[in-house]
């Protein structure tokens, strides 16, 4: 069985004090430079990745975070153009991951005529385009943070799963 979600409704203030609880937990003292973190507004957070292909090579993201429905949502998810930190159909699709047959997570260059969805039920967008959901798979603002959304982009981004960049 499964569930479509909630229209997400936008809580920019209650996103702002969250995603700044959160960011103090997952970080447990360092600091954004350590992790090679970027923070360049109240509400985003930009995290770079690796993609790791099963040859050894290894490919970089730039993942950007949005927080204004969160946490009574996941935070919104999208791969950006490390040199714009914008994301255009068409143009920038080399700056998404391909990621075959992880049965969490999948990254889509333009779904549907939408844009980019990095389609996961730990991502904003994947409620925005209501997409089916097993019930243990739904987000969970009071015991998830955006940590899980990081962590389960992570997990496509290896061997056996990352085939390399768009093109």
């Amino acid at each position: 069985m499964s569930i479509h979600g909630n229209a997400p409704v936008q809580d920019i203030a209650r996103g702002q004090q969250a995603f700044a609880d959160h960011l103090e937990r997952v970080l447990r003292g360092r600091t954004l430079d350590d992790l090679g973190w970027a923070k360049p507004d109240d509400l985003t957070l930009q995290v770079p990745m690796f993609g790791t292909t099963a040859a050894g090579r290894k490919d970089l993201y730039l993942l950007q975070l949005y927080f204004d429905h969160y946490p009574a949502w996941p935070p919104g998810a999208q791969f950006v153009n490390p040199l714009t930190l914008e994301y255009r159909v068409g143009q920038d699709a080399k700056w998404v991951p391909q990621s075959n047959g992880h049965q969490e997570i999948a990254f889509h260059t333009d779904y549907t005529n939408r844009g980019q969805l990095i389609c996961c039920s730990l991502t904003l967008e994947f409620y925005k385009v209501n997409h089916s959901v097993e019930p243990h798979l739904v987000w969970n603002g009071e015991k998830q943070t955006f940590a899980a959304t990081i962590a389960a982009i992570k997990r496509a981004l290896v061997p056996p799963y990352y085939a390399g960049r768009f093109s």
